[in-house]
């Protein structure tokens, strides 16, 4: 990526704020100041769109109709607030109130010391060269003395041609974004964004013009409040689209395997017979690689239909470390075969949830923990109680979850196994759901840490 064609673009966004200071004028400090606070708090809120598109609503409004205002003096100011912006979300991320998401994801692991994308430095610099050559654009248009709306239009035509024509690489090129938008959520989203980021500059614009830069900072604010919104709205399809699929899985697995059920139970049957009568050693081996296949073809079957099974619940009270012994001592076994070492650290906690559920999410997770260990490394199992809520973690020392799959990680038939369906980290995420749970990925090093989380009662 470092190598690719105009990757070198991404270097221009500081020469860009430091231009942008030959318009700074000293008497408006506390303007300056006021835009960059504002900014600095918009910064961690995101939505994510598609994969690998990220949308920063608030921030992206607020620095356009700044632009208008301020002219190229926005530029500086974007720029500071991105790393001010960027240190709160490092904090924001720690403790779990607002969560990092996409390239602010991978920088926030790479402050930490932790595992990272190397292509997210190139591809976050490319995106603030993007962003910053688009409020350029703006603060031109503003220059031009036609009035605050004819700069508007004539600003956001010239920043609508510049996506079309600016030659930045990788996943962060203009096309790029707006086709897997288009393609994830419909063409209509991707004009109905555009449209409501034009509307939300004119407000802001407007918010000014009635009361100044106060009322202006005012407005600002409040499109956290649209953004939260348009979050939930966003989160709920993107649920329903995910519930639509797992239920088509389900319907389709059931009628699939109804029909070659009979025939799947023949195979073991004879392959019994074969292993209990006299036969050679060569086919008593070819008997039990049969049964072994037959197994798990069964465990991959039950899985599918998991899928159309009923999330009805039968909730009673239960001590959860129980819970997890009875789990990882039927996962033992896999775990020995893979020379792995299966360590619980658990604490007397009581839990209202559905045993058998439970069970099987917490069985998937420690299975995807046992084949992803190297041989002779641990899986570790430590339960907790974390404000108010009681969390499972199961953290192995393997290569970790890649880059390429994390926003995805938790979809049907997503899998780097050779042998793997795909299906045991999405049910088990299902199956936590239903209880009003979160099953979490986290980044270890090295490994992966796979958290399940569940109300007390």
């Amino acid at each position: 990526m470092r190598d690719a064609p105009f990757a070198w673009l991404r270097r221009l966004h500081p020469v860009l704020a430091l231009a942008g200071l030959y318009w700074f004028d000293p008497a408006q400090w506390h303007v300056y100041l006021l835009v960059l606070v504002v900014l600095a708090v918009e910064w961690p809120f995101c939505i994510h769109l598609a994969d690998d598109v990220e949308v920063y609503f608030p921030v992206a409004w607020t620095s356009a109709a700044a632009a208008y205002l301020l002219g190229p003096v926005i530029l500086p100011i974007y720029w500071i607030a991105g790393v001010l912006g960027f240190a709160l979300i490092v904090v924001l991320d720690a403790r779990g109130i607002v969560p990092a998401v996409g390239v602010a994801a991978e920088s926030a692991r790479r402050y930490r010391g932790e595992p990272f994308a190397l292509d997210s430095v190139v591809d976050g610099d490319l995106r603030h060269f993007h962003t910053m050559s688009q409020l350029a654009l703006r603060a031109g248009a503003a220059h031009v003395g036609l009035g605050f709306f004819p700069a508007v239009l004539l600003g956001e035509a010239a920043v609508a041609l510049w996506d079309r024509i600016v030659p930045i690489p990788g996943r962060m090129a203009p096309a790029r974004m707006r086709a897997r938008v288009a393609a994830a959520l419909g063409t209509d989203l991707v004009r109905a964004t555009r449209l409501l980021e034009v509307s939300a500059i004119c407000w802001l614009l407007l918010a000014y013009a009635q009361g100044g830069y106060v009322a202006f900072a005012g407005a600002s604010m409040l499109t956290i409040t649209l953004h939260a919104v348009l979050k939930r709205l966003t989160d709920m399809r993107s649920e329903v689209e995910r519930r639509q699929r797992l239920a088509v899985i389900g319907q389709t697995a059931s009628t699939v395997f109804h029909q070659l059920g009979r025939h799947h139970g023949a195979i073991g049957m004879y392959a019994h017979l074969l292993a209990r009568g006299e036969q050679t050693p060569a086919v008593a081996e070819h008997a039990r690689h049969i049964l072994a296949s037959v197994d798990d073809a069964n465990r991959v079957i039950d899985e599918l239909l998991a899928f159309g099974h009923d999330l009805t619940l039968n909730l009673y009270p239960h001590q959860l470390e129980s819970l997890v012994d009875e789990c990882v001592d039927e996962c033992r076994p896999r775990a020995l075969g893979r020379a792995v070492d299966l360590r619980v650290d658990t604490t007397p906690i009581e839990v209202t949830f559905d045993k058998h559920k439970i069970k099987q999410a917490l069985g998937n997770v420690l299975d995807n923990a046992i084949d992803a260990a190297p041989e002779g490394s641990v899986v570790e199992v430590e339960t907790s109680v974390v404000n108010g809520s009681v969390r499972v973690a199961v953290r192995d020392h393997g290569a970790g979850v890649a880059a390429e799959i994390r926003t995805r990680l938790f979809t049907p038939f997503c899998t780097t196994k050779p042998n793997g369906v795909g299906v045991g980290l999405a049910l088990a995420k299902e199956l936590v759901d239903a209880h009003g749970g979160r099953l979490e990925w986290e980044p270890a090093d090295p490994g992966a840490r796979f958290v399940i989380t569940l109300p007390r009662s």
